[in-house]
This record gives structure tokens, C-alpha cells and sequence, in this order.
């Protein structure tokens, strides 16, 4: 499909030739952009849909901003393409935007300068999160356009009531439960010190390994894999292990 719309709608297609992790992608893409002199990088998965407007609310949230110079990532909102649920983002107690997606991301150039690439060793899951902890370690922000609206995939995500509540569990598989442990922890050994991210984010490991044991199916190959991704973490053994 983007082999066939090139000519149409006069884009440059980079292939890699085989999934080198999507840090790797996005460094290429930024590289590119930089090459081109842009000042801006906008980063989209392949599952993502936008419509039109959408830079123009980003650029205004950014324009608004009570400090523009110190806002590292600008964000949209985000709903899913499966349930038309808007999803939350991770703020502080403050209101403050603790991490956003990577896909509907604005950027400016210039940030990478200031606070280095994307992550290479993560090849998927926390690329997003361990860059914009970095963003915010250095003094930057996270802010999010109430205007534009980002369509995303979320994965096949199942919803639960037991004892009365209800709650949705992700259902991801194993081989992305390694890397999303092993990540995670990894990031989480890095940034013990942001107290507004890291307590929460401990309790949603643990509350998504509780989700795992009590809804979703092929636990124990799960489990397994979240103890690889344990020792994997703890043994700074990194990049890619699984094809996905």
C-alpha cells in the first residue's frame, strides 16, 4: 500500500529490509527529516489515522504553551480504533504529562540535539517512555493538544468484572510480555529517581501480571516470558531477542 501511494502523494519510502526495532526505525526517519533541513520530526505508527488539521492544532498547542522553548513533545489525544474509547495519559498529581506515545509525537529538531536519540537497545516497548523521561530529566515538557485526535490500535483489549469491578487487561503476547518486562524494569533501574512515575508504574507491572494469572489466556508461556524478561533486565542483556 505505501509502495502504491508514493507517486500519489509524492513521499519517500526508507525500507529496511527486516524489523531492525522501532528506535532504529524512528532514528532513520529523524535522521532524514534533519537531513532535509526540517525543524520538526511528526512520528506515526503504521496502525495510526489522523485527519486533516491535525499538525496545525499540534503547532498551536505548542505556539500556546506557557514556555514553548522548554516544550519537548507535543502529544494528541488518543482513541481507539477498535472501541472508540479515549484513553488517559500518565500525568502527575500536578497535571503534569509524564509520557506520551511515540506515534502522533511532535517534535522539534532541535530536542535531539539537547537529549540524544531514541533508545537502539529497547528495539520495542518503552522506546517512547524511557525518551520522554529523558525529555522531562532535562528540563523539558510533555504537552497535550486537546484538539488534535490520534485513531490508534491499542491491541485486543478485553474487559473483565469480577468482585464487582470492572477492568480491561491487554492480552499482549508472550514474546511482547519479554520485552515489555525486561524494558520496563530496565527503564525503571534508570529512573527510580522520577517520583512521580516510578511508583506508578511499579504498581501497574504488578497489577498487569495479576491480570495475567486471572483473565488472559496462555499464562504460563506469559509467565515465562516475564521472567526472562526479568533476568534479561537484571542482566543488562538487551536489544532484540524474539521476532514479533
Amino acid at each position: 500500500m505505501l509502495r502504491g501511494g508514493r507517486s500519489e502523494f509524492d513521499f519517500e519510502l526508507l525500507e529496511n529490509g527486516c524489523n531492525l526495532g522501532i528506535a532504529v526505525a524512528l532514528n532513520i526517519g529523524v535522521s532524514e527529516a534533519r537531513a532535509k533541513a526540517s525543524p520538526w520530526v511528526a512520528l506515526f505508527d503504521q496502525d495510526s489515522r489522523v485527519e486533516s488539521g491535525f499538525i496545525d492544532s499540534m503547532l498551536a498547542t505548542f505556539e500556546n504553551a506557557r514556555d514553548p522553548s522548554l516544550v519537548g513533545v507535543v502529544c494528541p489525544l488518543y482513541q481507539d480504533t477498535n472501541t472508540g474509547v479515549t484513553f488517559p495519559i500518565q500525568r502527575s498529581k500536578a497535571g503534569e504529562v509524564l509520557s506520551a506515545m511515540t506515534s502522533g509525537s511532535l517534535i522539534p529538531m532541535k530536542l535531539f540535539d539537547q537529549v540524544g536519540a531514541f533508545n537502539e537497545a529497547l528495539f520495542i516497548d518503552y522506546v517512547d517512555i524511557e525518551f520522554c523521561l529523558r525529555c522531562r530529566r532535562a528540563g523539558y515538557s510533555i504537552v497535550q493538544s486537546p484538539q488534535a485526535v490520534l485513531y490508534h490500535s491499542l491491541g485486543r483489549i478485553t474487559r473483565h468484572r469480577i468482585l464487582g469491578r470492572w477492568f480491561a487487561s491487554t492480552n499482549h503476547s508472550a514474546a511482547r510480555r519479554y520485552y515489555i518486562t525486561r524494558n520496563r524494569l530496565w527503564v525503571l533501574g534508570q529512573f527510580l529517581g522520577d517520583l512521580a512515575w516510578s511508583p506508578r508504574e511499579t504498581r501497574s507491572a504488578i497489577a498487569e501480571t495479576v491480570k495475567i494469572v486471572l483473565v488472559e489466556e496462555d499464562k504460563l508461556r506469559k509467565l515465562k516470558s516475564i521472567m526472562l524478561g526479568l533476568a534479561d533486565a537484571i542482566g543488562g542483556r538487551m536489544g532484540k531477542r524474539f521476532d514479533l
